[in-house]
């Protein structure tokens, strides 16, 4: 009998997301910037200012945790935000985020003007000019991300505004919602035009469905996303929707508003969770489910770590259609051991008999 074909980490995702067999469960890291910077040895501010040694690290990182696929980037913080007028924080060692909100007043977002190109903005202009120093430098990214056009409407005016004129003002909310939508849609579809136009993946990272009832989900968020991911679908191979934030409100819809994989952490019950996304008419890719801090960060005894990510494994995987990753990004000062863990358990647990069942850990590979 031939041997078994171990695959690479973006072939092993890839029939993960497309419910066939792969060799085995494949693991993800989204790797936070500070981590990042850790890893680099430097302080965030001359990290996330410096083009050449974010591309350098992040190979560094690949080459360190080569059995899973990494998703490192070059991160330009808050970057739409500010092109709408957020101002920043400026900090040396975190990561920056919004210090002032954009809009104050219902009358500002009526006087809210789309920009013609994102180019031309603060953030995304210098975040569009890295890209492209980025592609003469030779490492092309694979895919593009940033925020959803709701949690963009929550920086620019504030969440506690957001959500109270959302059942207060729905009108203002709405035309708020349209002009983001219409903002995120331009930067992504010129992110992706320069890098060739066509993004092995889109992430859109959107939390504020968890702070939402489901009656609000379905008014002023599903909408939009579903906008969102009809006019990008066809520039990409996957939408991937992520929210570290409750959604099992939720979860029979992601699909329906057009995404392939959600990554995220409070899904409810684990087996509740696998069958409800596997019997839905639209299913998807899961992805993630330990969580970050509290697990693979905070929790002291790595025994409980190692038993959260087997139930994972043992759980999600058989049916395929599950990728073993961090709830949100790996959060600085996680050890890179608890991430060897998880590459190998996937190797002891997470094997494919059948696209339905798994090698036990003490059975022998066909």
């Amino acid at each position: 009998m031939s041997p078994r074909r171990e695959l690479n980490p973006a072939a092993r995702m890839l029939k993960s997301m497309a419910y066939l067999k792969p060799d085995r469960v494949p693991v993800l890291f989204f790797p936070e910037f500070d981590l990042m910077a850790d890893f680099a040895d430097k302080r965030v501010k001359e990290y996330l200012n410096n083009v050449d040694l974010q591309m350098e690290t992040g190979e560094r990182f690949k080459e360190r945790f080569s059995d899973a696929y990494c998703a490192v980037s070059i991160y330009q913080p808050y970057a739409v935000a500010q092109a709408l007028g957020c101002k920043l924080m400026e900090p040396e060692d975190l990561i920056p985020s919004v210090l002032e909100r954009a809009i104050q007043s219902p009358k500002e977002i009526e006087d809210l003007e789309v920009p013609e190109t994102m180019w031309d903005t603060p953030g995304t202009g210098k975040w569009l000019e890295k890209i492209e120093y980025s592609l003469e430098s030779g490492i092309k990214p694979a895919g593009t991300g940033e925020f959803g056009p709701v949690e963009l409407a929550a920086l620019i005016y504030g969440y506690d505004k957001f959500l109270l004129h959302m059942v207060q003002k729905p009108d203002i909310i709405h035309t708020l919602l349209e002009k983001c939508t219409e903002v995120v849609i331009k930067f992504q579809k010129e992110w992706i035009e320069l890098i060739g136009g066509y993004a092995t993946i889109i992430l859109v990272a959107d939390h504020v469905s968890g702070f939402m009832r489901k009656k609000y989900v379905d008014e002023f968020f599903a909408p939009y996303h579903t906008q969102l991911c009809a006019e990008l679908s066809e520039m990409t191979g996957a939408m991937f929707y992520h929210s570290e934030n409750k959604s099992d409100h939720f979860l029979d819809d992601i699909g329906d508003w057009g995404y392939a994989m959600f990554h995220g952490q409070e899904w409810g019950p684990h087996q509740e969770a696998k069958e409800r996304v596997m019997n839905a008419e639209n299913r998807f890719t899961l992805v993630g489910q330990i969580p970050g801090r509290d697990v693979m960060l905070r929790e002291p005894d790595n025994e409980v770590v190692k038993q959260h990510i087997i139930e994972n494994i043992t759980t999600y995987g058989p049916g395929s259609g599950y990728v073993l990753s961090t709830g949100g990004g790996v959060n600085r000062g996680t050890p890179f051991e608890r991430l060897d863990m998880m590459i190998e358990l996937t190797k002891q647990y997470g094997r494919y008999k059948t696209k339905r069942k798994l090698f036990g850990p003490d059975e022998a590979l066909e």
